[in-house]
Formats: structure tokens, C-alpha cells, sequence
């Protein structure tokens, strides 16, 4: 079918069909691209668990998020103007970096319960975070916390965000953030995984600077390795119940007002505007699909340890 035959059908439906990716080279080129980096990133945690006997732990955590990096970092300076990524201090406001700390510390508890819920489901869990009391604060705030969200950060939100961002906004969101949860393996990191993937994504969308969700991820990150030098068993359920309670509902009113701010901010994005509309199943190429498929596999064989 023809462009222009296309274009009268869409006049006289008022409705347009969903396009296959495919029939637009550039736009499946941004899609594919993204996708084999998260099947990159995979490859890259399979063969940094394999060095662990090697390099324990840590060494072998170490060096899938160099290898990681790496590649997302060659990738980025080979494809600049397709890859946006601004990492701007000067750009930094501070009214809005309190105003997402806040999301940030107030969505713990919320991160917590989802944890909770995947615990259910699987005994596996956060023997990393488990781990950094075993090391003095700051080399753990380094190891756990901050290392990890540089990373993830630039290749989630900036590469592969990044990539979708020109071509589907919507659907980059939960595409990225669907492969962002599914890196985690464990069920309750895949749940909250998920919901913070969706905040950062809009979060670094809004504001264009992806330093944001890099201090954020840093925050939720550094947060939870600070509790595990803290002994909460002596305190009260009550008060626990209370204090959660109260810090959601902040979560929830907060997040209201991030996403009220992306949708006002949003107008803006070409690919919001540009009336290009494909099916979600046609926005991930087979190399996402095998990659999907790679993850799902690993999360069964952890449902039935």
C-alpha cells in the first residue's frame, strides 16, 4: 500500500492503523539498536556470573557493569545524534531534586512491599544488599549503590530510553523499564523494578538531563544499604505499620505530581506528536524477544530453587 493510499484511508477512518516497524528502516533501526543492547547487557551478567568463582562476588559484579558500560559508552559516542543523553550539573535545580529525593525515599517503603510480595514467590532475594554490611560504608555506598546507578541509568534511560524516545514515547517507557525490571532476575526486584524503571523513565524524559534519575537511583540504592547496618527488629510493628502508612501516601501524592508535570512537559517530544503509531508487540525486535526469553527462563529456574 501506498503512502498516499494510506493517508486516505486514515482521513476517511479518522483512526490510523497500526504500522509494522519494518515498513519504516530508520525507526526499526532505533528499535533493533536498543534491544541488543539490553540483550548485551544480559550476555554481559551471564558471563560476569560465570567469573565469580574467579573474581568472588563483588569482582564478578564489577565487571559486568564495566563490560556493560563499556559497550553502552561506544555505542553512545558511535550514534550520538541518535542516542540523546545530557548529563548537565549546571542544569541541576534544586527545587526539583528535593522534590524527587523525596519521591525517591518515600517510594522505599513501596519497593519494599512489592520485595515482599516476590518473596512469596521465591526465596531468592537481595544477597547483595546483605553483603554490603560485610564492607565499611562508603566502599559500599561505592560498590552498591553508585556504580550501579551510573550504569543503569546511562544505558536504561539514556541509551535505550533514549533510542525508543525517537520513535514511540509511550511505548519506550514501558518497553525500557519492562528491561530494566527483568535485568533484576528475582521476582520482587522485577515489581518494583518495574515501577521505579516507569519513574525514572519520566523523570529523565521531563527534565532531559538524566543526572536526575542518576542521583535518584543513587539515593534508592544508597538508602538500602544503609539500612542493613541497621538493627529494625526492636522496633515496634506499630510503629512500622505507621510510618509506612504515612510515607506511602506521600509516594502516591508525589507521583501524581511527576506525572501531571511529564504530561505537561511531554507536548514537546517529536515522537509524541508525529501521528506514528505501531502495535506494542511490533516495537521489540527478536533480538528483545530472545533476550525476554533468556530472563524468563533464568526467573523460572529461581521460582523452583
Amino acid at each position: 500500500m501506498t503512502e498516499k493510499a494510506f493517508n486516505k484511508i486514515t482521513v476517511s477512518t479518522g483512526k490510523r492503523k497500526p504500522r509494522r516497524l519494518r515498513d519504516n528502516p530508520s525507526d526499526y533501526s532505533l528499535v533493533k539498536m536498543a534491544n541488543i543492547t539490553f540483550l548485551f547487557c544480559i550476555i554481559f551478567e551471564v558471563v560476569g556470573i560465570m567469573t565469580i568463582m574467579f573474581f568472588g562476588t563483588v569482582g564478578a559484579q564489577m565487571s559486568i557493569y564495566f563490560m556493560t558500560f563499556l559497550f553502552s559508552l561506544f555505542l553512545w559516542m558511535k550514534h550520538k545524534e541518535d542516542i540523546g543523553i545530557s548529563v548537565s550539573v549546571k542544569e541541576l535545580s534544586l527545587k526539583k531534586m528535593l522534590y524527587l529525593v523525596t519521591l525517591t525515599i518515600c517510594g522505599i517503603p513501596v519497593a519494599v512491599i512489592l520485595n515482599a510480595l516476590g518473596s512469596v514467590m521465591s526465596g531468592s532475594g537481595s544477597e547483595s544488599i546483605n553483603e554490603a554490611c560485610l564492607f565499611p560504608v562508603i566502599p559500599a555506598l561505592i560498590i552498591y549503590a553508585l556504580i550501579p546507578a551510573v550504569v543503569e541509568e546511562f544505558v536504561f534511560r539514556g541509551v535505550i530510553l533514549g533510542l525508543y524516545s525517537k520513535v514511540d514515547v509511550r511505548a519506550g517507557i514501558l518497553i525500557s523499564s519492562l528491561f530494566f525490571a527483568l535485568l533484576h532476575f528475582n521476582p520482587g526486584s522485577v515489581l518494583y523494578g518495574f515501577l521505579f524503571g516507569v519513574i525514572f523513565a519520566l523523570v529523565k524524559l521531563s527534565t532531559e538531563n538524566i543526572l536526575y534519575t542518576m542521583i535518584m537511583h543513587f539515593i534508592f540504592n544508597g538508602v538500602n544499604v544503609l539500612l542493613s547496618y541497621v538493627n529494625l527488629e526492636s522496633v515496634p510493628t506499630v510503629a512500622v505499620v505507621i510510618f509506612i502508612v504515612a510515607i506511602t501516601t506521600i509516594f502516591i501524592i508525589l507521583l501524581f505530581g511527576l506525572v501531571k508535570d511529564f504530561v505537561q512537559t511531554s507536548v514537546n517530544l517529536p515522537s509524541m506528536t508525529n501521528g506514528k503509531k505501531y502495535a506494542m508487540h511490533r516495537l521489540i525486535t527478536k533480538e528483545g524477544y530472545v533476550t525476554l526469553a533468556v530472563c524468563l527462563t533464568v526467573m523460572g529456574m529461581l521460582l523452583m530453587m
